[in-house]
């Protein structure tokens, strides 16, 4: 009997497979399933998330669903079907949401009508925020991709892999002539990111609580991009974190649960990020003792070794 699909990527693909169906059959669905900033904000609210499953090209379908697939293969046993939905969701709202209104804000600075009305659609930003969640889980050690996944090949290189996927995906943007959905992939990037770092929820290992986000070196936002791009990221994210500490409201800089000690760049003397846990620490020391402990426990020679010192 074969191995059972992920529902996430029955669903993720089921959307993408039907919608794409649908334009090819009557494109004028376009006008309704795409993101429009003029039309959402006037009521057409679904766009936000029926936009992002909406793939108008048949390389465009093909590239999205094996994504999703594989999205659904390797994540969902991992993090829960409620969570890889709810993951894809995130990212297809906030890729959409973002970008919607990096475009109003544009017309309100050019005045330029046209800016009201270019359709939006595409499941890049999805697409980015998977990138985002290989990239982090090539680096922890908790939560590793083996390299006998279909994917372990990316562990080597996961650094380059969101990067490398938007560089691509602007460049067939532009030369299709669609550089509006750009957008789509850089909000989905960073939104993803967003998410993963500070609000995704872990129960905690040393008791039933807990803990939001990931807080680990190895998943900085500079850390993403390409080597000689670092100090300058590392710069903007801890001027953006300082604009961040002054702007928003407590509540919302600081996650209930979460462990931002690694947020962003290493903040000056004296400074602490918000939402630090002081119980991540112990977390770490008892997951060390207990690692030691059967190490010892299933290796006599070390035991020795141990009691004699």
């Amino acid at each position: 009997m074969g191995e059972r699909v992920p529902l996430t990527s029955r669903i993720g693909v089921g959307l993408l497979v039907s919608l794409h169906v649908a334009y090819c059959a009557m494109p004028s669905l376009s006008g309704w399933l795409s993101l429009i900033p003029g039309l959402t904000f006037s009521g057409m609210i679904w766009q936000l998330l029926t936009s992002a499953f909406l793939e108008r090209s048949t390389i465009g379908l093909l590239v999205s669903s094996a994504a999703c697939a594989l999205f659904g293969h390797i994540f969902e046993p991992r993090w829960g079907q409620r969570e890889a939905i709810r993951f894809v969701v995130v990212c297809a709202l906030a890729s959409a949401l973002g970008s919607c209104v990096f475009v109003m804000a544009t017309f309100a600075a050019t005045r330029s009508e046209g800016l009201l009305f270019v359709e939006l659609s595409g499941f890049s930003g999805v697409v980015a925020g998977i990138a985002v969640a290989i990239h982090q889980a090539a680096h922890s050690e908790a939560r590793g991709i083996a390299t006998a996944t279909p994917i372990g090949w990316l562990v080597g290189e996961s650094r380059k892999v969101a990067m490398l996927y938007l560089l691509i995906h602007a460049s067939w943007c532009l030369l299709t002539g669609h550089t509006v959905d750009i957008l789509l992939a850089a909000h989905g990037l960073l939104f993803a990111w967003v998410y993963l770092r500070f609000y995704q929820p872990h129960a905690s290992e040393l008791d039933s609580s807990t803990v939001l986000g990931d807080a680990s070196e190895a998943f900085a936002f500079a850390s993403m991009f390409f080597p000689a791009l670092q100090p300058a990221i590392d710069s903007i994210s801890r001027a953006t974190w300082r604009v961040v500490q002054v702007l928003v409201p407590p509540s919302l800089a600081q996650p209930r649960g979460a462990s931002l000690e690694a947020a962003l760049p290493q903040l000056g003397a004296g400074e602490h990020l918000p939402g630090s846990n002081p119980s991540l620490a112990e977390q770490r020391r008892a997951r060390a003792a207990r690692s030691l402990e059967e190490r010892l426990a299933a290796s006599p020679t070390l035991a020795k070794a141990s009691s004699a010192v």
